[in-house]
């Protein structure tokens, strides 16, 4: 065994031994990423690897966070199941998965996470269905979608989600509309 592999094997059992199943599976996504741009090798030889796992990994968690502050909090499955529920008896797996107008987004590590903002109470916000209805995702990405739902609209006066709250579905489904048409031109 040659000195690199040698001090692989030692490294490589030692960040194994306490590392979390996520870290594990976002080295393993990287290495293939890698082997798929650069098989030989030849693009990463020369390159200082601590200084490009910084900044991959950098990137990568600065971007969830930048994600997370723009639109919040999010629930995963389990979170969901127990907003549309009663309390103590959370609607099943299959009932979330299958709710129409319940917006998804598939995070870069492939979790599925639902953003705080459409929930009211125990319940999605009403009309959120007709909007997303207008916005489908082969138009535009559901990560964009959120965006926009949380972000300030001039002709609205306010975030989309906002005036939702407020039971006014007319001048957010005109804006989504208006929006729809603009991307499929």
């Amino acid at each position: 065994m040659n000195a690199l592999a040698e001090r692989l094997d030692v490294e490589m059992s030692r960040a194994l031994a306490d590392a979390p199943a996520s870290h594990i599976e976002a080295a393993l996504a990287l290495l293939l990423e890698l082997r798929g741009h650069d098989p030989a090798g030849d693009l990463a030889r020369g390159a200082d690897a601590r200084e490009l796992a910084r900044a991959v990994s950098g990137r990568m968690l600065d971007d969830s966070a930048r994600w997370q502050e723009h639109l919040g909090a999010c629930f995963d499955a389990a979170g969901v199941r127990e907003v549309l529920g009663a309390p103590g008896r959370p609607v099943s797996k299959q009932a979330v998965s299958q709710r129409r107008g319940l917006l998804a987004l598939t995070t870069g590590s492939g979790r599925v996470v639902y953003p705080a903002f459409q929930f009211d109470g125990h319940g999605v916000v009403a009309g959120l269905a007709e909007v997303l209805d207008l916005l489908p995702s082969d138009l535009v990405s559901r990560w964009t979608v959120a965006s926009w739902l949380v972000s300030d609209d001039a002709d609205l006066g306010a975030t989309p989600i906002a005036v939702l709250l407020t039971g006014r579905l007319r001048p957010v489904m005109e804006a989504a509309s208006r929006w729809a048409t603009a991307l499929d031109t």
